[in-house]
């Protein structure tokens, strides 16, 4: 039990501070008392028995020195004193105190705002109960892992019956556009297909009703429907009733039959509204499109789980005659779908982190220069008996008193900066997750603060410790002058800041390089006074193509009829809407596939004038006309891309192009088509995006239920908008259209993420200049302070102030020069290191430059440029100083 006295002990002098003073005093009297009675009865004087029993006991106050020693707390006041001590010290000087602060709460609170953003993203757990025990089940090909491959129902079913990893196996598909009509209304809602195992796995359980049962995913069943929270309450007033009455999607009734709990989000994906029984297929063919989510057993790693599924996947694969080599992967759920945006998250933590290093150092730079102050100072203590490690103790301390200052503003600040940078973020970020300051958050801003006053005061507090006694109280005038190690330190941090400053500035030239070039990029279309909606036709009477193509043909009279209309056109698809469009694997007929799969292409159903109003160039033949119809010669139009992909420099008019079938991954064969021209490319997805192949047919021989809607007209967009909703409604109520935007405002939209990276870097870079520019002018004046009397002598021996401006300057460019040198192999090694991960990878859309060289010396010599322009500037008001010195004034100093 002694070491619960020592802690009850060290507790009492900490908080009772007073109180343990005076029973020591109290003790020590005690036992004085004691021992003089004892000499008193030895037979000594009053006089003597006092005298004998102090020299006996000794010094009191050694004495209740090692036994405060003795208590173990003396660091813990020590520290406590360096702190009061300190906060003097920085009340004392508080423009010195407010520019540290400030500088250090730019880098702290910008870390703090970005790793909000990745803890929020990447790291934070999925908002279901035990979520990380959630794995994502697929199955990819051998040959090429990064290809996922379809789930069979019959594997789907055998993995759930047979597999012991999982405690729920359940499957559904991403949720999609549906029309909904209730209550007299029609709108478009997000409907996601799932099986009854669904809710069971995510451990959300139905709040009202209940949830979908086996005998829902039946067919001729399966019409019930579950309503989510938000849907329940907006769209049905939270009316209770609803349970049991019918709704319709897509013209067909469903039945509601329960209504799932608030804290059923997803995050990952887009939030559907409402749930739909995911039929069975009794015919055991493919379930196309399906994600399958299970819930890892108690003790079951995910690499037990793959390699349990990859046997059963072999084993059905074997007894269902199928040699395709599939291999059967488990991955956690939260990591494989928001991965994909660590990448660029990463990059800006990288960006954020140099600014960080920048504020340390500038504010490294201020502290030395203060502690250059305090020279005399740290004399007199050190003359008193504080060691070297005591100093530095002190200086240190300040520094941390600094930096969490600097931490508290950060984090305030944080939380402001991350909503913003989730905001210019919105298209990078992978989950629709709120950005909090957590526990998590706020831990790594503690850390921060100490990271950032070991980097920031750690230098200076070696430096100002080493205090020379005769130096310091001879000088007359203290702090006026520095040794060549102070000076040097001073110039090697503002170097330092340059060099980082040419990296950030140089990244934010490339990502500003990349924008103006994907703005004038040419995107193989025109249309910007075009107004373009979306319609999706659903319900038993647009079941045949003939019906649709009615449907669309009426809507197109509609409009063209309307006030200020010059043209109307219908398209499966619109360029930069690829993600909306349709595929398929075609080959050239009588010649043997380039691949397996034969070439994949994008398929847009077009009508005539489609390429006209779009002003898509005809390169070679002819476009569509009113000859090609449901009954003539099935024909198409190629794009170049695809010209070069199938023939090369051959001349493909008048060539064939088959169909592939593949009804496991949804693409039924279609009848041959003749090429009969070949267009130029239009980007599908975006901008930046490298070229697809993509294939245009008559709508009228191949309509769609989905289509696009493109009018130009000079009307505003507003007006038409409503003129062409009252159109629509008028021939079908139904049938509501949605996705409204001009072109013009769809090529912004696809520049939004190269737009918020250029202004996130940018700011950065500005922020870093600022900083630079603070430091470079701290620096150069602190400089010629130290030399002013130096400056007096030479204008007294005859020297200009035109050449006294021009050794200064020439002194700060010394500095600059070292810096950017050292910024140019820094930003060098960073393009080698970081080039593959920021460029676009075809076909993937993941990139964040576009047509720029991560070597290109243009904009590195611009960085470079800009750095010595602002060293210059900042150089030039102190440098002015120094050469306007009075040579009576200077000498005085001396």
């Amino acid at each position: 039990m002694r070491w619960r006295e020592k802690l009850r002990l060290r507790g009492r002098t900490l908080f009772r501070r007073g109180r343990v003073e005076r029973e020591l005093d109290e003790e020590l009297r005690f036992h004085l008392e004691q021992q003089i009675a004892e000499n008193l009865a030895a037979g000594m004087s009053a006089e003597e028995a006092r005298y004998a029993a102090r020299r006996a006991i000794g010094g009191a106050e050694q004495i209740k020195e090692e036994c405060r020693d003795v208590r173990g707390v003396n660091w813990i006041e020590d520290i406590a004193q360096d702190i009061r001590y300190g906060l003097r010290m920085l009340l004392k000087n508080p423009g010195f105190t407010v520019v540290a602060v400030v500088t250090l709460a730019i880098g702290i609170g910008a870390n703090t705002a970005i790793f909000s953003i990745l803890e929020s993203q990447l790291w934070r757990p999925l908002p279901f109960p035990d979520a990380e025990r959630l794995m994502e089940v697929y199955v990819v090909l051998r040959q090429h892992p990064r290809s996922w491959d379809v789930v069979s129902e019959r594997v789907f079913r055998a993995w759930r019956e047979q597999s012991r990893s999982f405690t729920s196996l359940a499957g559904y598909l991403d949720p999609g556009a549906r029309n909904l009509r209730a209550n007299g209304a029609s709108e478009r809602v997000l409907v996601m297909a799932a099986m009854p195992q669904l809710f069971d796995t995510f451990r959300i359980p139905i709040v009202r009703g209940r949830a979908f049962v086996p005998e829902d995913a039946r067919r001729g069943h399966d019409h019930a429907a579950v309503l989510t929270d938000s849907v329940w309450r907006d769209r049905f007033g939270s009316d209770p009733g609803v349970l049991g009455k019918a709704i319709a999607l897509d013209g067909e009734p469903y039945m509601v039959v329960g209504i799932a709990s608030p804290q059923l989000r997803f995050e990952y994906m887009q939030e559907p509204a409402i749930f739909v029984p995911l039929t069975a297929n009794p015919s055991l063919e493919v379930l196309r499109g399906m994600d399958v989510i299970g819930r890892l057993a108690p003790g079951v790693t995910a690499e037990q789980a793959r390699g349990e599924l990859q046997l059963i996947l072999e084993r059905e694969m074997k007894a269902d005659g199928d040699r395709r080599e599939d291999v059967a992967e488990v991955a956690n759920l939260r990591e494989l779908r928001t991965g994909y945006a660590a990448r660029s998250l990463y990059f800006f933590a990288g960006a954020v982190a140099l600014v960080l290093l920048i504020a340390c150092v500038n504010t490294a730079g201020l502290l030395l220069a203060r502690g250059l102050v305090r020279q005399r100072e740290f004399a007199v203590r050190a003359a008193l008996g504080a060691g070297r490690g005591r100093l530095m103790r002190q200086l240190l301390v300040e520094s941390l008193m600094l930096a969490a200052a600097g931490g508290a503003a950060g984090a305030i600040t944080g939380v402001w900066l991350a909503r913003c940078f989730a905001v210019l973020l919105e298209d990078s970020l992978a989950r629709h997750a709120p950005v909090s300051l957590d526990a998590r958050v706020l831990l790594y801003t503690l850390a921060l603060c100490a990271v950032s006053a070991v980097l920031a005061g750690f230098a200076p507090a070696v430096l100002s410790a080493r205090a020379d006694l005769n130096d310091a109280f001879r000088q007359n005038a203290p702090g006026r002058t520095a040794s060549p190690g102070h000076q040097h330190a001073r110039s090697s941090l503002v170097a330092v800041e340059v060099a980082l400053g040419v990296v950030l500035l140089f990244g934010a030239g490339l990502f500003l390089s990349s924008f103006e070039r994907l703005q004038n990029a040419p995107l193989g279309f025109e249309a910007p006074v075009s107004l373009t909606f979306r319609v999706s036709l659903r319900g038993e009477k647009y079941a045949r193509p003939e019906q649709m193509q009615r449907y669309f043909d009426g809507l197109t009279e509609q409009l063209r009829a309307l006030p200020g209309v010059r043209a109307v056109t219908v398209g499966s698809g619109l360029p930069l809407t690829g993600s909306e469009s349709l595929y398929a694997s075609v080959k050239v007929a009588g010649r043997p596939r380039a691949n397996a799969g034969g070439s994949f292409a994008i398929i847009h159903a077009v009508v005539p004038n489609y390429f006209h109003l779009l002003h898509i160039r005809l390169l070679a033949g002819r476009f569509f006309d009113a000859n090609d119809r449901a009954t003539s010669a099935r024909v198409a139009i190629i794009n170049r891309n695809t010209a070069y992909e199938l023939f090369g420099s051959e001349n493909p008019i008048g060539k064939v192009l088959e169909f592939i079938a593949d009804e496991r991954r949804g693409a039924p064969g279609d009848a041959p088509v003749e090429i009969i021209g070949v267009a130029e490319n239009a980007h599908e997805f975006g901008v930046d995006e490298a070229p697809f192949d993509t294939l245009y047919v008559p709508f009228a021989q191949h309509p769609v239920d989905s289509a696009y809607v493109v009018m130009a007209s000079d009307v505003p967009a507003g007006r038409l908008a409503g003129a062409a909703r009252a159109a629509a409604y008028s021939l079908d109520r139904d049938q509501p259209i949605f996705d409204l935007q001009t072109m013009d405002d769809r090529v912004v939209h696809t520049l939004r993420g190269a737009r918020a990276n250029m202004f996130l870097v940018g700011a950065l870079a500005v922020v870093a200049l600022i900083l630079v520019s603070v430091g470079a002018f701290g620096t150069v004046a602190y400089l010629v302070q130290q030399r002013i009397p130096e400056f007096g002598i030479r204008i007294a021996l005859g020297a200009t102030p035109s050449r006294v401006l021009q050794h200064t300057i020439t002194q700060s460019l010394r500095i600059a020069v070292a810096g950017v040198s050292l910024g140019v192999v820094t930003s060098l090694m960073v393009s080698r290191i970081l080039g593959d991960e920021l460029y676009l990878v075809p076909h993937k859309h993941m990139g964040m430059l576009y047509g720029v060289s991560m070597f290109d010396p243009i904009i590195l010599s611009g960085a470079c440029a800009v750095l010595f322009a602002v060293l210059v500037l900042a150089s030039y008001l102190p440098a002015r100083r120094a050469s306007r010195v009075d040579p009576m004034v200077a000498l005085r100093y001396e």
